[in-house]
């Protein structure tokens, strides 16, 4: 017969809690740091995507005159936003769908019979600059960025959010609608979520200027329709 040997022990029920206990509080410490730098990297992320459109619309406005009159002669919405404590008018010529659930099932845009999976560039009004800006925008999606319009294709939002300070919410605190997601994405003045890319320009304080091309995150709920939360490019905020 095999003898047991008496001297072999295992762990305890207190040195099982202990050890739990430790994996516990070594977790709660670590994973808010993973998940911060992983939120950090898809920042990071967008800010080079945005970057790239910035530099396109740069780009096309220098091989071509008419590209620019048509992009600042559009007629679109005009923001005021407010960055980094700085409050002017921004004036929104095209937007692209940053995820293929942009509009999910709250909405009934489709194209082509397509499910609702991203529309490449877009106007925000028929007049004939607004489709010529966005029909050149939309001929390099692909070469800049990635994507196929024909298909659909939306151009990848890494950032579905960011923290801001009170004083630069970009939110129309007595906008309500019928959607009550919308709603409750508008509700918070310190957080706002972000599934749009924008790019206009800065018009200055009264609206009427032709500055900086810039490129913004924006809400396809909220503030009205598809309206911009954050400056991606140029100079994005300090605390995106």
């Amino acid at each position: 017969m095999k003898k047991i040997n008496k001297n072999l022990k295992g762990f305890t029920l207190i040195e099982l809690v202990v050890v739990i206990s430790i994996i516990g509080v070594l977790a709660a410490i670590i994973v808010p740091s993973i998940l911060n730098y992983v939120h950090k990297a898809c920042r990071a992320s967008d800010k080079v995507t945005a970057r790239l459109i910035g530099t396109t619309v740069m780009n096309l406005m220098a091989e071509s005159p008419d590209f620019e009159d048509n992009f600042y002669n559009a007629d679109t919405m005009l923001w005021t936003v407010t960055i980094d404590g700085e409050t002017y008018k921004f004036r929104n010529v095209a937007r692209a769908d940053g995820s293929k659930n942009c509009y999910g099932s709250d909405h009934n845009e489709n194209r082509n019979n397509h499910k609702q999976s991203g529309r490449g560039w877009e106007f925000t009004s028929a007049k004939d600059a607004n489709v010529k800006v966005t029909d050149t925008l939309n001929t390099r999606l692909y070469d800049v960025i990635g994507g196929d319009v024909d298909n659909m294709s939306f151009i990848p939002m890494r950032s579905s959010g960011y923290k801001h300070p009170y004083k630069d919410c970009n939110h129309d605190k007595g906008y309500t609608n019928s959607n009550k997601r919308g709603n409750e994405r508008n509700s918070s003045p310190t957080y706002s979520y972000t599934d749009k890319w924008i790019v206009g320009y800065n018009a200055g304080k009264d609206g009427k200027e032709k500055g900086q091309v810039e490129v913004w995150a924006g809400d396809s709920y909220g503030k009205g329709t598809n309206g911009p939360r954050v400056r991606l490019w140029p100079a994005p905020p300090s605390y995106y």
